[in-house]
């Protein structure tokens, strides 16, 4: 089958959405298939050539701002290249298939179907306009907001259920049941999120040291945790909470550690390689993931890997991942005074923290292989052909 992939970033390195993209052509590359990609570069970021994957890049270059999405101005520039490049590549290479990330590809696969009557499948991995009240306001709140993005955004989740395509791929029961809620009509295909296989780390995780991965903004709920620490250091004066990502609401965090009188407990990191990060995970006892609204959550496959439970929100669909007391912790995600019970727990009871650690990766194992991912891929593919073709 010859695939065109469409979408902004294309990156093992940055964001959960663009790693997925990038995990599902390496997969479909092994397995024979051709797999054209048009995106954006990303600054600083390395390219490796993989057999089977075409990856043409249109302007602008783009810089990965930690969580924050391309300005409206790129957006316009990767659609109006990816047309014009999008339409050449449809042709010579005789793709069967167009696939897009959401927003700008998935306008821009719209576009490319209805010119080329090419089925299209698009993926959305949340919808922000339903998590939870004064979403966007919130949003525009943050340092170095684009205050265009957030007239438009809204626009756009509209938008992009009415485009031209064949069906919806989404990650999580929780997203299907919101694009259902957000009027979506086409078939809707739930795949889970899967991540590329590295042995786990032999390190001895310490005690007293908790890691949160992801970007720094609001939804993420970072300030239950800091809290929780706080209230954890009365009891375990030399708890830490290290912090790895980077976005618009760290300013904001940074200030309520240093209020709180918790710099040397509460380390902020930054970005760090695909190995540092594991390597961080591993040395930790669990993963803190207080996040109020997710299309899936994909570092909690990251630490399962590590064999490290996970302390998460009581919200899908990080409850349909972790079960309570079985592989973490689920909480009220408002309540530090449960986070820091449970974290103190994991201290007090470190076999009972390993035992829940080990079941995770047999979560990891039993149902988000890559292998089922890719199998679920392919027959959408060839469901969608056989209806269009």
């Amino acid at each position: 089958m010859n695939i065109l992939l469409l979408s902004q970033f294309f990156s093992t390195t940055r964001g959960g959405g663009e790693y997925v993209f990038s995990v599902m052509a390496r997969k479909l590359a092994e397995n024979g298939h051709r797999v054209f990609v048009i995106t954006n570069k990303i600054e600083g970021e390395d390219y490796q050539d993989i057999d089977n994957i075409n990856v043409i890049f249109v302007p602008p270059v783009l810089q990965y701002k930690g969580g924050l999405p391309p300005r409206f101005s790129d957006n316009i520039r990767y659609s109006i290249n990816t047309i014009r490049v999008g339409l050449k590549t449809i042709k010579q290479e005789k793709i069967d298939i167009i696939h897009s990330n959401n927003f700008a590809p998935a306008l821009t696969g719209s576009i490319l179907s209805s010119l080329t009557s090419k089925p299209h499948i698009t993926t959305v991995h949340d919808i922000f306009s339903l998590c939870g009240k004064n979403y966007w306001k919130k949003w525009g709140q943050q340092s170095d907001v684009s205050r265009m993005n957030i007239l438009l955004a809204p626009f756009f989740e509209k938008l992009m259920i009415k485009l031209r395509y064949d069906c919806i791929h989404t990650v999580s029961e929780a997203t299907r049941d919101d694009l259902l809620k957000f009027g979506a009509k086409k078939p809707i295909h739930v795949i889970h999120n899967s991540i590329e296989s590295n042995q786990a780390s032999n390190a001895t995780p310490n005690p007293l040291q908790f890691v949160y991965v992801g970007r720094l903004v609001f939804y993420k709920n970072l300030e239950v945790a800091i809290k929780a620490i706080d209230l954890a250091r009365k009891t375990e004066p030399e708890i830490r909470l290290v912090i790895v990502g980077d976005g618009p609401h760290r300013k904001t965090l940074e200030n309520m550690v240093k209020k709180l009188g918790l710099e040397k407990n509460i380390e902020f990191k930054g970005y760090v390689t695909p190995e540092e990060k594991s390597k961080i995970i591993a040395e930790s006892r669990a993963l803190v993931f207080p996040s109020l609204c997710e299309g899936f959550g994909l570092v909690i496959l990251e630490s399962y890997e590590q064999k490290r439970p996970v302390l998460v929100s009581d919200i899908r669909p990080m409850s349909d991942i972790v079960t309570h007391e079985g592989n973490g912790f689920v909480i009220d995600p408002h309540d530090e005074n449960q986070w820091a019970k449970y974290i103190l727990s994991m201290i007090k009871n470190p076999q009972e923290a390993s035992a829940m650690g080990n079941n995770g990766n047999k979560t990891l194992t039993a149902l988000y292989g890559q292998e089922s991912m890719y199998q679920k891929v392919v027959r959408m593919y060839d469901l969608v052909r056989q209806k269009t073709g």
